[in-house]
C-alpha cells in the first residue's frame, strides 16, 4: 500500500509539473515579438557595424546575443513606403505606395483615404490578434490618417502613436498642433519628450502583458530632423560638432529607450521567449549628421548608402550568439520571419521570405535572387552580384556590388551586355507596376482620383404643386 501511495504522488508531481506550476503562466511554445523600427540610422552609426561613435550599447549588446544581417536593404529609399514592406510583408511599389507621406494631410480631407494603406490590408499584427496573441503598436504610423487606416483597424489592439511626426517633441493630449497624438491616456503626461512618453508605452505593455503571448511594433521618432536632443546627450558627445554631435546625441536617447525595453523584458522574466527584431526603415541623411560608412549616396536616394540599413534579429536557443548574415535581406523579410517564428501563418501574397532557414544554415540559396526599387526618377534594381542605378541626377550605371559595395567603379562601359541585361530587367519590373496613388507633392493622379456622382435626377413623385390663381 506504501509503494502504491508514493507512486501516486509521483504521478500527481509530474502531472502538476507538465501543467506547469504557475497556471497563469504563458506557453513556451507561444513567444513574443518585439519589432523595433529604427528612425534614418545608418550603417556608420552603429557600433555592431562598425561605428567607433559609442552612442548604441544597448544595440551592440543585443547584436551580440544574436543575428546581424549585413546587407539589409529598405524596401524604399522614402521612410513611408519602407515602413509599409515591414508592416505588410509586401514590396510598396506592387500596393502604389511609392512616395513618402504628405504631412499635411488630414483625417478630414475629403481624399485623406486614397493615401497611405488601403482599408483592411493585413499588416504583421493581423495573424496574431486573431491566433490570441496581444498585439501592439507604439510611435510614428505613416500608413495613413483616416479611422479605417489606423493601427487599431489594421491588426492591432492596442496603439499609442503619432499618426505623423513632426519634431514637435513635448506631448499635447488634445492639442491640434501638427500632429495626431492617440491613445496617451495610458501615458504619463508628465513626459517632457515625445520618445520617452512612447518608450512608456513600451514598457509599460511589455510589462502589463507578461502572462500572455504579444507582439508588439515600436517605431520611434528617433532621428527624423530637425534633431532636439537634450543637453546631457549632447554632452556625452564633446568633441563632435554641429549636427554630427546632435546626431549622436539622439541617436544615445534612441538606444537608450531600447535599452529600457530590453531591460524591461529582462525584469520579467520574458527575455529568454521574445524575439527581437531591430531594422533601420532606410539609410541615414548624411544632411543631418548621419554616417553611411563607406557607402556612396544618401538618405533619398538608390544608392548603398540610401538604401543599406542595420538589422539584428535575436532568439534565444533558435539564433546562435554572435551569428552574421552576409547576403541581401529586406524589410519585407520581417513580417513572414516573424510568423514563421511564432508559428502563425503569413498573410497570403507577400513578397518578403522567412529568414530563419537562412541565417541558421538550413538553406543555401539565397533569400533574394532579384530586388528592385523605384521612387519617382530614383530607381534600382539587383541581380546576380550587379546593381543597375537610376541616379535623381546623371545616366543610368551599374556596379558590381559584391565586390563594390562602395559603388565607387561604373562598371557599364566594360560590360555593355550586363548593363542591357540589367536595364531590361528593371524596365521589365517596372512596366508590371500599378501606379503610384499618389505623386511625390501628395496630390492624387488625375487617372485615379473617383469622379464625383452624377447629379440627382428630380424624382418626378415630389414635383411641387403648380400654383393656382386665387381669382379662378
Amino acid at each position: 500500500m506504501l509503494i502504491s501511495f508514493r507512486w501516486l504522488c509521483a504521478a500527481a508531481l509530474l502531472s502538476h509539473a507538465a501543467l506547469g506550476q504557475d497556471p497563469s503562466a504563458p506557453d513556451p511554445a507561444r513567444p513574443n515579438a518585439l519589432v523595433i523600427v529604427l528612425d534614418r540610422v545608418g550603417t556608420g552609426d552603429v557600433g555592431f557595424l562598425g561605428s567607433t561613435l559609442g552612442a548604441t550599447p544597448n544595440l551592440d549588446a543585443l547584436a551580440s546575443r544574436g543575428a546581424v544581417l549585413k546587407r539589409a536593404y529598405a524596401a524604399s529609399p522614402e521612410p513611408s513606403p519602407a515602413r509599409a514592406a515591414i508592416l505588410t510583408g509586401r514590396w510598396p511599389n506592387a500596393m502604389g505606395f511609392e512616395f513618402a507621406m504628405p504631412l499635411s494631410e488630414e483625417a478630414s480631407a475629403p481624399d485623406a483615404g486614397l493615401r497611405g494603406l488601403h482599408a483592411g490590408t493585413p499588416t504583421i499584427g493581423s495573424p496574431f490578434a486573431s491566433g490570441g496573441w496581444t498585439t501592439g503598436f507604439v510611435g510614428m504610423w505613416h500608413m495613413g490618417v483616416t479611422a479605417e487606416q489606423s493601427p487599431m483597424s489594421m491588426g492591432f489592439n492596442f496603439d499609442c502613436f503619432v499618426a505623423h511626426a513632426t519634431r514637435t517633441r513635448k506631448p499635447r493630449p488634445g492639442k491640434d498642433d501638427g500632429f495626431s497624438l492617440r491613445s496617451l491616456g495610458a501615458v504619463d503626461e508628465s513626459f517632457e519628450r515625445l520618445e520617452d512618453a512612447m518608450t512608456g508605452c513600451a514598457t509599460g505593455f511589455i510589462e502589463r502583458e507578461r502572462s500572455k503571448p504579444w507582439v508588439l511594433v515600436v517605431a520611434l521618432p528617433g532621428l527624423s530632423p530637425p534633431l532636439a536632443p537634450s543637453a546631457d546627450d549632447l554632452a556625452a558627445f564633446p568633441t563632435l560638432k554641429g549636427r554630427r554631435r546632435e546626431m549622436a546625441a539622439s541617436l544615445r536617447s534612441l538606444d537608450r529607450s531600447i535599452g529600457a525595453m530590453l531591460a524591461t523584458l529582462d525584469a520579467t522574466g520574458q527575455t529568454g521567449r521574445t524575439m527581437v527584431v531591430v531594422l533601420g526603415d532606410t539609410g541615414g541623411s548624411m544632411a543631418w549628421g548621419s554616417s553611411n560608412g563607406p557607402l556612396h549616396g544618401d538618405f533619398g536616394s538608390c544608392f548603398e548608402g540610401g538604401l543599406r540599413i542595420p538589422m539584428i534579429i535575436a532568439l534565444p536557443g533558435r539564433i546562435a550568439p554572435g551569428t552574421t548574415y552576409p547576403h541581401p535581406v529586406t524589410g519585407a523579410d520581417v513580417l513572414p520571419t516573424v510568423t514563421a517564428a511564432l508559428g502563425q501563418p503569413a498573410p497570403a501574397s507577400i513578397d518578403g521570405v522567412d529568414l530563419m532557414p537562412f541565417i541558421n544554415g538550413d538553406s543555401r540559396d539565397l533569400p533574394h535572387a532579384e530586388v528592385h526599387w523605384q521612387s519617382g526618377m530614383s530607381a534600382a534594381t539587383m541581380f546576380s552580384g550587379l546593381k543597375y542605378v537610376i541616379p535623381l541626377d546623371g545616366a543610368p550605371s551599374i556596379y558590381r556590388i559584391d565586390q563594390d559595395p562602395s559603388e565607387s567603379i561604373n562598371a557599364a562601359d566594360d560590360s555593355v551586355d550586363a548593363y542591357t541585361m540589367m536595364r531590361e530587367r528593371h524596365e521589365r519590373w517596372s512596366q508590371a507596376l500599378p501606379p503610384a496613388r499618389w505623386l511625390a507633392d501628395g496630390t492624387i493622379p488625375e487617372a485615379l482620383k473617383t469622379p464625383p456622382p452624377p447629379p440627382a435626377l428630380p424624382d418626378p413623385d415630389k414635383r411641387r404643386t403648380r400654383k393656382t390663381d386665387p381669382d379662378t
